[in-house]
């Protein structure tokens, strides 16, 4: 597989992801949201986040794919759209 093509792919993916997350804010509109995380609740959170953005990445560089600065910040934007309240 070309690195070109290998690129799309992994852009597609991140679009799928995105399209799955703007969904997931859709049905979340719906929701009663009378509550809010807490502070402590959104430090962890974030350690989750970037424990599994960490892992993704150093998935992705075992198998020969270089995950750039600019790709891991979308996953963790992207992961942090997905926040249960």
């Amino acid at each position: 597989m070309s690195e070109n093509s290998q690129l799309h792919q992994r852009l597609d993916e991140l679009s799928n992801r995105l399209s799955q997350t703007r969904a997931h804010l859709e049905e979340k509109k719906l929701w009663n949201s009378g509550h809010h995380l807490t502070a402590g609740q959104l430090e962890a959170r974030y350690v989750f986040l970037k424990k599994q953005i960490d892992h993704e990445a150093q998935d992705a560089e075992a198998h020969g794919r270089h995950v750039s600065d600019l790709e891991r910040s979308v996953r963790e934007w992207i992961g942090g759209l997905e926040i249960e309240g």
